[in-house]
């Protein structure tokens, strides 16, 4: 059994869960919460950064970050999160990588008010993550067409699905004005993904 250290809210947890819905890995992993401002957490004896998800395995050890646990778990199933060699992996990487990238720039729009204390929060700051959210979300209504089926390797979907999810959750930037075929994408693909309702977002 392993342990994985999450918050329900964070969108890179949710990557994990989902991954291990469709890796069939879901029942062998236990949750424990961590609270990722409490320097007294146990969090941050299993990764020093302070950071989620951490996934603790079997012998006691600890993985991070989620993309290293993803590529952990779905070496421990016998289905496939990824294409394995070839341009085919390239390009599911690379895909991924920009649902990350939307995703990191989300999560510091929020940190920008959360962690702004009794100064003004730096709108400067949001407009600038903000710029590059909308860039990223033009794109994939032009490219998400040529974004993999989420059969047989959801990874970059499931990447994305989580992303879309955790912006509409927090109220960063509506991605789906005037985007149709993201919005299709999201309702067709996104919500068929294995585990897509239980591990969406609670407020934290």
């Amino acid at each position: 059994m392993y342990v994985l250290r999450y918050s329900k809210a964070s969108p890179y947890v949710r990557k994990i869960l989902l991954a291990a819905h469709h890796l069939g890995l879901r029942d062998n992993i236990t949750l424990e919460v961590a609270d990722t401002s409490d320097p007294s957490d146990s969090l941050r004896e299993q990764n020093p950064t302070g950071r989620i998800p951490v996934l603790v395995k079997q012998d006691g050890t600890s993985i991070y970050d989620s993309r290293v646990i993803m590529d952990f778990l779905e070496r421990q199933s016998d289905n496939f999160l990824f294409p394995e060699k070839g341009d085919l992996r390239d390009l599911a990487l690379t895909q991924a990588a920009l649902a990350e990238g939307l995703i990191d720039s989300a999560i510091l729009w929020v940190y920008a008010d959360r962690f702004s204390g009794d100064h003004p929060i730096p709108e400067l700051w949001r407009s600038h993550q903000l710029q590059k959210i909308e860039k990223g979300c033009d794109y994939l209504e032009e490219q998400i067409s040529s974004w993999l089926s989420n059969q047989p390797f959801p990874g970059s979907a499931i990447t994305l699905a989580a992303c879309l999810g955790y912006i509409s959750f927090r109220d960063v930037y509506n991605w789906s004005n005037k985007r149709p075929k993201l919005l299709n994408w999201y309702n067709e693909v996104a919500t068929r993904l294995p585990g897509f309702e239980i591990t969406a977002p609670d407020s934290d």
